[in-house]
């Protein structure tokens, strides 16, 4: 799969309002660059905290400008200083970055993408403009209140325009994109300490005032230390070199009006606050991070991209309402609250990195399979500030397909590589999204060669919903999804269980569990659990939600917390009968295991799980389950096939395998191996026996070979007797074979005198 966009498109829009040039490395130079100097004044009011002060940039720079980033801002010779009134140095303010484009890799390397938020204030030293982190976080003791510095912009006394201006001695000009600007490659494929990323040009553009601060974005170019291989993919020749667009805002700290903190309940229905130290206790606290929303408060507004219009003008949409689905998706969550509290609107496209909006970036690039959150949060309160949420025209053009039971596989054909496990910080700012929803074509579970054997599990109707509303409606449950997390809710995947398979039967209490899609479409607005989980956060009822509830952690260590499961009963009514659909495709010769391999291995990791980590009961049925159709004796139907017991020996090697040989890699999420306490125990035993003595005469001495491993691995005394009363059964069988069959025999007889010889590792 290759990037299909060159590297304007991902700068398309941008508005040079300003631009300001650094040319060098990273951090400041000892002073800027000389500039030319004007001789007309500068047309100039110094009457707010943070004013754009223009200068011109030389022909020489904007050549420099054209040729390092190839003409894709417009620059017309403008560019800015920043002028900072001496007066608010002291103030705090709230210093927020959000990576807006990326180059190469776009949003598949972490653009559209919030930072974080710091609260700043400034000082003046020796020629520089120091940024502080100054939030009531990381106060230790009445002794110990570090300061953190985030930023060092150089001050710049010999601009002479700027000093003929009236009131200029009560200001400080600094050059914004001359500071630290230490930016960095982190993530899992560069270590937990990053890569360096040296900036060699960077300039300022967009600067906006707004209603309590400033906005401007910073252009960028620079290199790596560490050389990305993927880079070609996306037209970057050189794998070093990356290019980007960071938004800045400059706003006035403050709290919202009668913001009341909710502390966090015992289960953790919601998303924490940033974490703060209580002086002088050692102890630190947090509380459930939340917008400051009560009733007869002004709505929120959420802008969409203009993007979504160009996607609405499609021909292959035109019976579609793109626009409205979206903004149900925002605009549903009043009815939790019951009274307004969000409104959508379609915006611009350019802005979406604005500090002062809320945006869902609609990307008409259908080649990313997934869509996520993002916030901007107050760090000493938790209040959210803002949030965006990123989704594609792809889930459109998927659910066009999945709902008229088109075959999905060409979607997965245009698939980009899944997201890099890389992303981009700056100055000390990096956050991870709130969730990263995937499409089903790029989930582990929905390999497209099983996707109908998912469906074919399934008997329960559907409804009368036509195709136009089932398309939408997918498309409203995504936005409902990720905007639900901008409120502060965390996924309950505990949801499905409420669904016994009644037609008029909930799919799910919650809109925050990751649906099976043919559900999803029956979710297009906050559930019960939702409605509860949204009103007790923001003070509206003093009760918990009371209906199931597991989140991300819990998918590891409780079966019934699963993903894009169904039904109240899923190991009964969803996972163990496909599992034993694929057994039946295979064993009837239907397909052949290379095309059923990956079916095979998510269901029978499915149904295993419940081996590994259900209580006994649920233990003992998902072992019947898994090995009812090929366990020793062997019971051949009679309109099997000839090679029905030569399938039947494989399945069952494999599926013991899995249990207990294989490595934790193909063993999904559940990976424990059952102990001789297990409830499993005896009847894994007796199937084990069963194949390794060659029972029902269809077992190879590959599987029973394997079996002899197996009770190797087990190191417990019942194995060990296990094993022990099949080699006296073994070595009395030898004189009655000859040939191949005895020297088979042999070496499987060897097998079992080695592993018994010592047996205990």
């Amino acid at each position: 799969m290759r990037w299909q966009s060159p590297l304007r498109r991902s700068f398309i829009g941008a508005v040079s309002t300003a631009v300001a040039l650094s040319v060098g490395g990273c951090g400041p130079a000892d002073a800027p660059a000389p500039q030319p100097q004007t001789q007309e004044p500068l047309q100039v009011e110094l009457n707010d905290a943070f004013v754009a002060v223009p200068r011109t940039v030389s022909a020489e720079q904007q050549a420099q400008l054209k040729q390092k980033l190839d003409g894709v801002v417009s620059n017309t010779g403008e560019s800015f200083y920043l002028a900072i009134r001496k007066s608010e140095l002291n103030q705090r303010w709230f210093l927020s970055a959000y990576l807006k484009q990326l180059f190469p890799g776009a949003v598949f390397y972490g653009a559209a993408s919030s930072l974080g938020t710091r609260v700043v204030s400034f000082k003046e030293q020796n020629g520089k403009l120091f940024v502080f982190d100054v939030d009531d976080r990381k106060t230790t003791s009445d002794i110990f209140d570090p300061q953190v510095l985030v930023e060092a912009w150089p001050i710049v006394n010999d601009y002479g325009p700027f000093n003929n201006l009236r009131g200029s001695n009560s200001y400080i000009l600094v050059d914004p994109t001359a500071g630290l600007n230490r930016f960095a490659m982190v993530g899992e494929a560069f270590g937990q300490g990053g890569v360096r990323f040296e900036v060699e040009l960077n300039f300022a553009q967009r600067f906006r005032k707004i209603s309590d601060g400033i906005t401007f974005e910073q252009v960028f170019t620079g290199y790596a230390d560490v050389p990305d291989p993927d880079a070609p993919d996306y037209l970057e020749n050189n794998l070093l070199r990356n290019s980007g667009t960071l938004g800045v805002a400059l706003r006035r700290y403050q709290e919202g009006t009668g913001y009341t903190p909710t502390p966090l309940p015992p289960r953790e229905h919601f998303f924490r606050s940033e974490p703060r130290l209580i002086p002088n206790t050692g102890l630190v606290e947090q509380t459930a991070a939340k917008w400051n929303i009560r009733p007869g408060m002004k709505p929120i507004k959420w802008h969409i991209t203009d993007t979504v219009n160009a996607v609405q003008a499609d021909p292959r949409f035109k019976d579609y309402d793109v626009v409205g689905a979206v903004k149900k998706g925002v605009e549903n969550w009043n009815e939790a609250f019951g009274f307004k509290v969000f409104e959508a609107t379609v915006g611009d496209t350019v802005g979406f990195a604005d500090d002062d909006k809320n945006v869902i970036i609609f990307d008409p690039d259908a080649s990313a399979g997934f869509a996520f959150a993002d916030w901007r949060t107050n760090p000493n309160t938790g209040e959210i500030r803002g949030a965006s949420v990123y989704v594609n025209a792809l889930w459109l053009e998927f659910a066009d397909g999945e709902f008229s039971d088109d075959a999905a596989a060409a979607i997965k054909a245009k698939l980009k590589d899944a997201r890099k496990p890389m992303r981009m910080a700056w100055s000390g700012f990096e956050s991870e999204h709130l969730c990263e929803l995937a499409l089903p074509p790029q989930r582990d579970d929905a390999d497209a060669r099983h996707a109908k054997l998912a469906k074919a599990s399934s008997a329960a109707p559907t409804g009368p919903l036509t195709k136009k509303q089932k398309v939408e409606q997918y498309l409203t449950h995504v936005i409902v999804h990720e905007v639900g997390h901008t409120l502060g809710l965390r996924h309950n995947f505990a949801g499905s269980l409420v669904f016994d398979g009644a037609p008029d039967s909930p799919r799910s209490s919650s809109v925050m569990e990751y649906v099976y899609d043919p559900d999803a479409i029956y979710l297009d607005k906050p559930a019960s659990y939702d409605v509860k989980a949204v009103r007790y956060l923001y003070g509206l009822s003093s009760q918990l939600p009371d209906e199931l509830f597991c989140t991300d952690p819990d998918t590891a260590v409780e079966p019934y917390c699963n993903r894009y499961d169904r039904y109240s009963d899923p190991l009964g009514f969803f996972y163990g009968p496909t599992h034993q659909l694929v057994l039946e495709l295979l064993l009837y010769e239907v397909l052949p295991f290379p095309a059923l391999e990956s079916a095979f291995d998510y269901y029978a990791n499915a149904t295993l799980q419940w081996v590994r980590a259900g209580v006994p009961v649920d233990q003992e049925w998902a072992y019947d389950i898994a090995m009812a159709q090929v366990r020793p004796p062997l019971v051949v139907p009679p309109d099997a096939g000839p090679g029905y017991g030569a399938v039947a020996d494989d399945l069952a090697r494999r599926i013991l395998s899995r249990l207990y040989l294989d490595p934790d890699s193909l063993r999904e999420a559940f990976t424990a191996t059952p102990g001789e306490d297990s409830a499993v125990n005896q009847a894994v035993l007796a199937d084990i026996h069963g194949i390794l003595l060659n029972v029902d005469g269809i077992r190879s001495f590959k599987s029973r070979r394997t079996m002899v491993d197996i009770l190797k691995s087990m190191q417990s005394l019942s194995a060990y007797l296990t094993l022990r009363d099949a080699r006296t059964s073994l070595a009395g069988s030898l004189g009655s074979l000859s040939g191949v069959e005895r020297a088979q025999a042999e070496d499987l007889l060897a097998r079992v005198d080695a592993a018994l010889s010592p047996y205990y590792q």
